[in-house]
Parts: structure tokens; C-alpha cells; sequence
């Protein structure tokens, strides 16, 4: 039995056994640049900054955000969905429901926030709405690159790609 006032650290608990959904995913990034200019680069130039290895056609892939729908179109033309926007605030907010290399009738969400800090702009990625127990597990373990992703958003403001903190 433990001790009543035992201060030893607690073990982390395994959502997975307890079939919770695993906690969301947050990475934040501060770019040098006005919330409108980094908002439209996010939106309109996707194509100029996603990581071409974070996509289903690789090279020569191009990733878009555009009539409701984010995906890219492959070389040949060819189209894959990502997901849908689900909210957007232009120059504050986006919403995704993410499906990319994940059931379609299952979505996760992913929320991006776009916030004023003096001449900068602080950039906010929470992914969540993860399913309960292994699935849920399984798709938190599939989408842990988001640092990745937005260090090559940073790398297009000029800013270090490590500059992401993820919470």
C-alpha cells in the first residue's frame, strides 16, 4: 500500500487502458511579421512552405487551401483531400476536420490561431478531437510532426525552424 503522504511522483496513466483520449497536441511559433501577412502565407502559399515529405505525392506535390477543402494535387494532376475547413476567422482563425491518411468518417481537428504580440505574430496549432482508447493512441502517434511542419513556416519567415515550442 502506499503511504498516505507519500510525495513520490505519480506513473503517467495510460489513456489507452483507460479508453480516454489521449491529450491534445499544441505547437506555437512567433513570426516576425503582421498577423494578416502570416495568415495569408499560411493559407495562400501552403504550397511554398509544406514540407513536400509530409505529403501523399511527394515532390512536386502541390498542397492548397481552397474552397473549403485542404489537400494538394499531385504532379499528374491527381487529388487528395486532407481535410475539410470547418471555421474560419480570415487573418484570426482556421479549423480543419483532418483526415489525411486517416478514415475519412473519423476526422480529427486541427485549429490554427493567428494573435497579434506587438509586431510579431504568434501562431497556435492544437490538433485534438482524437478518438477514445488505441484508436486514439494510434492517430496521436501519426500526427506528433507538427513542429516539423511549422518550423518549415517559421523557415519561410526567416525564422530558426527549432524557434516551435511544442506544449
Amino acid at each position: 500500500m502506499d503511504s498516505l503522504f507519500s510525495h513520490a511522483a505519480r506513473p503517467e496513466r495510460d489513456v489507452t487502458a483507460s479508453g480516454e483520449a489521449p491529450p491534445s497536441r499544441v505547437a506555437r511559433v512567433r513570426l516576425p511579421a503582421p498577423r494578416d501577412i502570416v495568415y495569408n502565407a499560411f493559407v495562400g502559399d501552403l504550397h511554398l512552405w509544406w514540407p513536400s515529405s509530409y505529403t501523399g505525392f511527394g515532390e512536386g506535390t502541390h498542397p492548397f487551401i481552397e474552397d473549403g477543402i485542404v489537400g494538394e494535387e499531385g504532379p499528374d494532376g491527381q487529388l487528395r483531400s486532407w481535410g475539410e475547413v470547418t471555421g474560419e476567422e480570415p487573418g484570426s482563425l482556421l479549423e480543419f476536420a483532418w483526415t489525411l491518411a486517416g478514415p475519412a468518417d473519423a476526422p480529427t481537428r486541427v485549429r490554427v490561431e493567428f494573435a497579434d504580440d506587438g509586431d510579431q505574430t504568434v501562431v497556435v496549432l492544437t490538433h485534438d478531437g482524437w478518438a477514445r482508447g488505441r484508436e486514439g493512441r494510434a492517430q496521436y502517434e501519426k500526427y506528433a510532426d507538427w513542429s516539423v511542419i511549422l518550423g518549415r513556416f517559421a523557415a519561410f519567415f526567416g525564422q530558426p525552424a527549432d524557434s516551435v515550442e511544442e506544449t
